[in-house]
């Protein structure tokens, strides 16, 4: 792809763009290589086209059409989609209102149907806020005002509301119409509800930005429903290539704005931001933000939950503060002591299945009912960990001779059909029965109970640094890597799983797996 551009000696500048596949895609003409002058939006110094040099680089200027304004126009299929999503959304708010109305009016009287009302008129205030689709997607401001909601009528109950049971009506009606609120936003968020209603699932995306930070974004992007990435606009002077991993490159950063407004793009993502300035990047959201285009930076930092971000203001740099990933001080106290006390509980309740299990293993093969291994806990200290034997007693001896069969590697050993399993063995592990003893390591504190896989020392000794940051916390008796697979996971997916556990910790995702363990352990998935 070419591009030449022009630039006046004074009043705005006029950029003359390579922008054929930006008409095709906006008025459905058939793509050509001519170049049409447009009153530039956006453009550049004339050096910005020549190469780079080690005596100057290129200048990325980003200047404002202040007639250009008025010819603005938002996305019209995103805006349509939008205003139809919004209209099911103030129907859904309107039937879930009329709905505790008639619930309160039936079991209390009229003075509590002002709490759906109240509502109502909440969601609708907050409903300012939103502009484009992605803000109805992101749910957590949504469950941060109706905890409010929820919160606040509590206390009016309390306090203006004399008898217990008006006020626990309160707490009834407020709490219920903000779970069917959310109910019915997570609803209209999934893919399939989208494409009931006729809704384009995808915002289109232009990403700008080095060819090869391009690239990773576009593979990372490449399966999201929520992206329709439309094209890509390069921070290099010399962008040659008309395609990008299928995605065809559009222009160069001078050539952003007015793309946008031709092609009614929703969203325009940023690499690179330290090459345009601050100013220059408050240029183009001002460019941006006339055509109603959403301009978004895309930090370097991955595998990180959002809920670890915090945005802040430091002198005049707009920070990204990412906090830390592993639980701290009373938090960490506290998964500790729930982590002893249940395990304990647990270990009584399960002892009739161990004595079970026990019994089995001594009728199926001689050797004693315990299996013990040194394993790895956090910071690399050696701990002993405890199973039930599902093994013949000279599995050990018997492991280099079946080397050659291993199915997984990168210092893990496994095979579907490993001949030392034992026929009691085998139930005990589809079950996970055989785990059961590593409960008291959880109770004496080397483990926890969900956690990542704990490491044999000769898996340790061959870590690399990514993988090593599975030992920053405990290991656990379940984990992330029990309910994606199991034994079905290859070493990089294991090390890759355990690393995202550790990195993204929450008391949620807790509780997320230890219930998806229970489907896990009843599936039999992965397990031998």
């Amino acid at each position: 792809m070419s591009s030449s551009r022009t630039t006046a000696s004074s009043g705005p500048l006029a950029a003359t763009e390579s922008t054929a596949y930006a008409d095709q895609l906006a008025d459905g003409t058939t793509r050509s290589h001519s170049s049409g002058n447009e009153s530039g939006s956006l453009a550049v110094p004339p050096d910005f086209a020549r190469p780079r040099s080690s005596e100057s680089g290129p200048t990325h200027d980003v200047r404002i059409d202040p007639d250009g304004a008025h010819k603005a126009r938002p996305g019209m299929t995103s805006r349509n989609d939008f205003w139809r999503l919004r209209l099911v959304l103030w129907v859904a708010d309107a039937a879930i209102a009329s709905l505790g109305a008639v619930a309160a009016l039936l079991l209390e009287g009229p003075r509590f149907m002002l709490v759906p009302v109240f509502w109502l008129l909440m969601t609708a205030v907050r409903a300012t806020r939103d502009g484009r689709i992605a803000d109805l997607d992101d749910l957590r401001p949504f469950i941060k005002a109706s905890a409010n909601f929820v919160l606040v009528m509590t206390l009016v109950g309390i306090v203006f509301v004399t008898d217990v049971e008006g006020a626990r009506m309160v707490l009834l009606l407020s709490a219920g119409v903000a779970t069917l609120g959310f109910g019915d936003r997570w609803l209209l968020g999934l893919p399939s509800s989208r494409r009931a209603l006729g809704i384009d699932v995808g915002e289109s995306v232009v990403i700008v930005g080095d060819h090869a930070s391009v690239a990773r974004t576009i593979n990372e992007w490449q399966d999201l429903d929520l992206v329709n990435v439309v094209g890509v606009c390069l921070s290099e002077s010399d962008f040659g290539p008309k395609t990008i991993n299928d995605v065809p490159v559009l222009g160069s950063v001078a050539d952003v704005a007015s793309l946008s407004r031709r092609m009614h793009i929703d969203v325009v993502a940023v690499h690179d931001v330290d090459k345009l300035g601050g100013l220059q990047l408050a240029k183009l959201q001002w460019a941006l933000e006339d055509s109603g285009t959403q301009l978004s930076v895309i930090t370097p930092i991955t595998n990180t939950i959002v809920e670890r971000a915090r945005v802040r203001k430091l002198g005049r740099r707009v920070m990204v503060d990412v906090a830390y990933s592993r639980p701290q001080g009373v938090v960490a106290f506290i998964k500790s002591v729930i982590d002893r006390l249940l395990a304990a509980a647990l270990l009584v309740v399960t002892a009739p299945i161990t004595a079970l299990c026990a019994v089995s293993i001594k009728l199926s093969s001689p050797g004693p009912v315990l299996f013990k291994q040194i394993r790895v806990r956090e910071h690399g200290r050696e701990f002993t960990m405890y199973k039930l034997r599902t093994m013949t007693a000279d599995a050990e001896s018997r492991l280099e001779e079946l080397a050659d069969q291993n199915e997984v590697g990168g210092g893990l050993f496994k095979i579907r059909e490993d001949p030392r399993i034992t026929s009691a063995g085998t139930w005990l592990r589809r079950l996970s029965l055989d785990e059961l003893p590593q409960l008291w390591n959880v109770v004496v504190g080397d483990m926890s109970l969900i956690g990542p896989r704990p490491a044999l020392p000769h898996e340790v000794a061959s870590y690399d640094e990514s993988a090593r940051r599975r030992l920053a916390v405990k290991p656990g008796l379940t984990g992330l890597w029990q309910v994606s697979g199991r034994s079905n996971l290859s070493w990089d997916e294991s090390v890759r799983i355990d690393s995202d556990y550790v990195d993204n910790w929450s008391p949620g995702r807790e509780v997320s797996i230890a219930l998806r363990t229970v489907k896990a352990v009843l599936s039999k998935d992965g397990a031998h």
